[in-house]
């Protein structure tokens, strides 16, 4: 039998460390029988992929336990590359394939929000306590170097977060490209929304929520002000001299209508900045780029998470950039309240809020 993977279940497999992963044993589906019944037992599904498995089926007629799959019938020929072969056992649909068909399992934002964790430098994966102890012993016997893979973000007690580093698997440029391609599959109108309501490329799910919040149009429940994500800004001279760097980067850039060179805003995550030395570089950052001219905003998770402070955030950032501040309409607050209920959640568990309306 065959197994290729698709919508939620493939981007959580995209989600998993490589070096996790590697502890693993494949999956030998040709010793199953024609439902796989033995097949949630094994460790591969239990610890990492979760059931019920999202998997896409080529005619009606395939069957499988309901418990253990969800299937999604094929009806048209995708792209070129929509299919990855993997180290155990099954197929996988390609990242922008996998988005397409969550397109249709997943609301727009929700949507919206996986793209940008494709797209962006980060990964969010919790261990479940099997597989951190076989995490630990691995490092602990040197089978695997600590930092070998992608590296784990830790929090400001040095203790293990679920959020880890890693390239970005696309962008938004490959993700509108595939949608082009794709033109006639189901959710592909979905997917073009998504990729043409990106803003670049965010380092942790704390960034992607406070760019939407700020930059999707206000009847889709943001504020509606252009940004950019993770801007290259070139250090001046001066600037230089106070921050030993060539170059700053933004994590969320907005372009000033005043005699500012633009806001940046800053999101302070639970992470650790690591040491002392760490913060005073940090200072010294916001020293040097102040000194160019920018104004820079710090923004806490609970500022964004609590309404009344978030507007409170909301007037300051379209003051300092110069922009005019309007209250919004009873309609866009109805609808920024149904976009927070789906943004504002526990990101290890992205899909498990059921779509707003």
């Amino acid at each position: 039998m065959d197994l290729t993977l698709c919508g939620q279940s493939a981007f959580n497999y995209y989600r998993i460390p490589p070096q996790v992963l590697g502890l693993y044993p494949a999956i030998s589906l040709g010793n199953m029988d024609r439902r796989c019944c033995g097949l949630g037992s094994h460790a591969v599904v239990k610890d990492l992929l979760h059931a019920p498995l999202h998997r896409l089926v080529f005619t009606r007629a395939q069957s499988g336990s309901r418990s253990l799959f969800k299937s999604h019938l094929l009806t048209q020929e995708p792209p070129p590359g929509s299919f990855r072969q993997t180290e155990h056992g099954f197929d996988v649909t390609s990242p922008e394939f996998t988005l397409l068909s969550l397109a249709t399992q997943v609301s727009r934002n929700q949507l919206l929000m996986a793209c940008y964790e494709m797209c962006g430098s980060f990964a969010v994966f919790k261990p479940c306590e099997r597989t951190q102890q076989q995490l630990d012993e691995a490092i602990s016997l040197k089978f695997i170097p600590p930092n070998c893979g992608w590296e784990r973000v830790n929090d400001t007690k040095g203790n293990d977060t679920n959020l880890w580093k890693r390239t970005p698997l696309l962008t938004a440029t490959d993700i509108a490209a595939f949608a082009k391609q794709a033109a006639g599959l189901r959710g592909v109108k979905q997917l073009r929304w998504a990729a043409e309501h990106m803003t670049g490329q965010a380092a942790s799910p704390f960034e992607v929520q406070t760019s939407m919040l700020i930059s999707l149009p206000r009847d889709e429940g943001g504020q509606g002000i252009e940004i950019a994500n993770n801007a290259r800004i070139p250090l001046s001279e001066a600037a230089r001299s106070l921050y030993d760097k060539t170059c700053c980067y933004a994590d969320i850039l907005i372009e000033s209508a005043t005699d500012s060179m633009g806001v940046i805003l800053e999101c302070q995550g639970r992470s650790a900045h690591d040491s002392e030395a760490a913060s005073l570089s940090d200072a010294e950052r916001a020293t040097a780029l102040t000194s160019m001219g920018y104004d820079i905003i710090q923004i806490t998770y609970d500022q964004i998470k609590e309404k009344k402070s978030f507007d409170h955030i909301a007037e300051l950032i379209h003051k300092k950039a110069g922009l005019p501040y309007i209250p919004k309409t009873s309609q866009e607050r109805t609808t920024e309240e149904a976009l927070r209920r789906e943004l504002l959640v526990n990101w290890d568990e992205l899909f498990t809020i059921k779509p707003a309306g």
